[in-house]
């Protein structure tokens, strides 16, 4: 191991101070590499266990994308194989660990709103879409396919054919994308707000994809950067990333013994969560009864309505609830008016 030289103290800037440093480096070697350019810097490196850290250094080849992470910086040793120009080789490389390190890091000041399905054909699509064009008045907001059987949510939206980034693209290891390159380059389905969907294209199984893909890493990219992210999680799974780092989960349902245990046992795993009940005429429940037997304090009833389905069907719902038209349609304004509901629940901080 050749010793790692020592920056200039003077050249240490004052936003490095609390700033959480984990070291997952495997290589003996490396691993000191990497700790006496931490100590150089006066940075004390934490477990790679901690539920978040602002940068991580490792020299794995398929890191685990951990949500809380800000960026991850990946190192190897001289002789290993492989060009990666993402590899920061050391020792030669040292400075360029350094200014990595240095690097301001944005974190924190997002939002993620997650919307999950208890039972299927309740409209989680369609209600997830709904949230992320009303959100895109308080800033840019990225409407992501966190569910891995999804078929394409910006088919809701009509942005099926626009040119862009789609989760298959997105690197799934090393804690996502740069922010702004990831909104430069995904579709824009209305002013302020942009969509990350599933591709149809892709020889690729359900099975294969995983919500630890391309997904995680862009909401986590997003959110880091201050936006405001709406996730189809689709259907639930015990543990599921995004759902256990929401700011609001919303847990649709209907108003049927199907969907009442269904949304209980989901309640139980998260019990701060908001109930949105699909009622249909002739349901054989009230919303109110759902509500209480799912254990739930905050709840909205969402009929059923012919035009807000059709509207999802052909890819016309964003234009018909951009602000500019919500006048327009009356039958949408009950659709408008949920997605405003529950914006204002996580975004007035009374949560």
């Amino acid at each position: 191991m050749t010793q790692s030289p020592r920056p200039p103290r003077d050249a240490v800037p004052d936003h490095l101070a609390g700033r959480a440093v984990a070291v997952d480096v495997a290589d003996p070697d490396l691993d000191a590499d990497v700790r006496a350019v931490l100590a150089a810097l006066a940075l004390d490196p934490v477990t790679r266990e901690v539920d978040t850290a602002d940068v991580v250094v490792t020299d794995r080849d398929h890191a685990d994308p951990r949500p809380g992470v800000a960026r991850v910086v990946r190192v190897g040793g001289e002789d290993a194989a492989g060009d990666d120009d993402e590899v920061i080789r050391l020792p030669s490389g040292t400075a360029d660990l350094v200014g990595a390190l240095l690097a301001p890091v944005t974190t924190g000041g997002g939002v993620l709103v997650a919307v999950v399905g208890a039972v299927g054909g309740c409209g989680v699509s369609t209600l997830a879409a709904a949230i992320a064009v009303r959100a895109a008045d308080f800033g840019r907001t990225l409407l992501v396919e966190a569910d891995p059987r999804g078929t394409g949510i910006d088919l809701v939206l009509g942005a099926e054919s626009e040119p862009g980034l789609r989760i298959e693209d997105v690197r799934a290891e090393l804690g996502g994308p740069d922010p702004d390159a990831l909104w430069g380059a995904v579709p824009e389905v209305g002013t302020g707000c942009r969509v990350l969907a599933r591709s149809r294209d892709r020889d690729e199984t359900p099975v294969a994809r995983s919500a630890s893909d391309g997904a995680l890493g862009a909401v986590s990219a997003h959110r880091a950067a201050g936006g405001l992210v709406v996730c189809d999680v689709g259907g639930f799974a015990v543990g599921d990333p995004v759902l256990a780092r929401a700011d609001l989960v919303v847990v649709v349902t209907r108003a049927d013994f199907q969907g009442v245990v269904a949304a209980g046992r989901i309640t139980c795993e998260l019990p701060g969560a908001t109930l949105v009940i699909r009622t249909h005429r002739g349901d054989p429940l009230e919303a109110a009864d759902v509500a209480d037997a799912a254990g739930l304090v905050r709840w909205h009833v969402l009929p059923e309505v012919r035009s807000v389905r059709r509207l999802a069907g052909t890819g016309d719902l964003g234009g018909a609830l951009e602000a500019g038209a919500r006048g327009s349609r009356w039958r949408l304004r009950r659709l408008g008016a949920l997605a405003d509901a529950l914006l204002g629940e996580v975004l007035s901080g009374d949560r």
